[in-house]
Order: C-alpha cells, then sequence, then structure tokens
C-alpha cells in the first residue's frame, strides 16, 4: 500500500470493520454515544480470560471494490517478547455514525491457541494474509479476507498506549485499520472500541425499578 494515509471519510457511506465471534453472529453496534465509534459489548460476569473474533471489512461497504487490502491494528499493546512497546498509537479519528449491515456467514475459522493470551493481539490471517509486529498488528487482502483477534478481558484501561485519553474502566482494548484499493491511498476506519458491560447489574437495577 501507499505511503499516503487519509482519515476515516465524514460523510456516509464509509467503509468499516465488522467484528464477529466464533459462530459467525456480527457484534458490533454503533456507539451510544453518537460519535462514529463501535462498540462490541463484553459481559464483565464472563469469567473467560481470553475471547476470540474474527475481523474483516464491512462486506457491504466492499462489495463493489475490485481489490482491497488493509492493516489492522490493536491497542493498547504491552510490546512483549521485543514487541512494538513504545511506538505511538494510531491517533483517533474522526466520527461519525452508521447503520449496521446484515450479517454474513463467510468468517475465518481457526483454532483457538492453547493458552489464554495475556494482550490483546491478532493470531491468524486468511490466505495472503499474516500477523504483523508480534501479534499488534494483522493484514489481509481480498474483500472475504479476515484476521483472528484474540482480546485479553483481564486488561485496564490505563494500559491503553496513547496516555493522554482520559481513563475508561470499561474499556478492554480498540482497532482501526487502514485499508486500500489496488495501490491507492491509505484510508483509515473508524475504531471499534471492546468494552466491559455488566449484564448482571443492569438486570438487578432494572428489576428493582419493576412492581
Amino acid at each position: 500500500m501507499n505511503n499516503e494515509v487519509r482519515k476515516a471519510p465524514a460523510e456516509e457511506p464509509s467503509v468499516k470493520l465488522a467484528v464477529y465471534d466464533v459462530s459467525g453472529s456480527r457484534l458490533d453496534v454503533p456507539s451510544e454515544e453518537n460519535d462514529g465509534d463501535f462498540i462490541v459489548w463484553i459481559d464483565a460476569s464472563d469469567p473467560s480470560p481470553s475471547l476470540s473474533f474474527v475481523i474483516r471489512m464491512d462486506p457491504e461497504m466492499v462489495k463493489e471494490m475490485a481489490d482491497l487490502q488493509y492493516v489492522v491494528e490493536t491497542s493498547p499493546f504491552d510490546g512483549v517478547k521485543g514487541g512494538a512497546s513504545g511506538e505511538p498509537s494510531r491517533s483517533k479519528t474522526p466520527s461519525h455514525q452508521h447503520s449496521r449491515p446484515s450479517p454474513t456467514p463467510m468468517i475465518l475459522t481457526a483454532p483457538s491457541p492453547a493458552t489464554a493470551v495475556t494482550k490483546s493481539s491478532f493470531v491468524n490471517a486468511s490466505n495472503g494474509g499474516g500477523i504483523l509486529c508480534n501479534g499488534r498488528r494483522g493484514h489481509a487482502r481480498g474483500k472475504n479476507g479476515s484476521v483472528k483477534y484474540e482480546l485479553a478481558t483481564k486488561t485496564k484501561s490505563k494500559q491503553r498506549d496513547d496516555s493522554s485519553a482520559s481513563e475508561d474502566d470499561s474499556l478492554l482494548a480498540e482497532i482501526v485499520a487502514g485499508y486500500s484499493e489496488y495501490h491507492g491511498p491509505v484510508t483509515l476506519t473508524r475504531r471499534v472500541l471492546f468494552k466491559r458491560k455488566d449484564t448482571q447489574a443492569e438486570s438487578r437495577t432494572a428489576g428493582q425499578g419493576e412492581l
């Protein structure tokens, strides 16, 4: 891809990331703050130390493209085993709201690691893709290309690479991608935030309001 990088366009439609669980269900939803970001909610009561996701470009947004390649990056990233510790994180992209398209069954299927991950990272990719920077980045080619993402659910928001950002105890990680068609300029997507949600607490609160 070329070195020129463009911010995510403010107007509709805008190419965005799509996040699926291992069963193929689409999980990302527009941010409740109407700021253009997308959210994947993680049940805070889930005891799993890590969760697996499949990341690809939104199929409805890229179906008219003749060619596609992209790199997706996660933060925070601890940079263990000689990774990318100390590298500056990608700046936040402009915000805009998008509708949620229908899910698609064409996803990557790959075995989960034998042990739980200690940092959120990319661990596998479809044909033509690969893993970069010890898992901080993954890349894929083609409209059906995808990468597998392991989310460490026991991390804290203070580990985020962007030290200027305000702490959010619910925030586990965020991902953003840069994509291009053929060898054109790289365009950034909107962010996808992985955030905890205490569904049990919400159920108790809702129950207290009932007669």
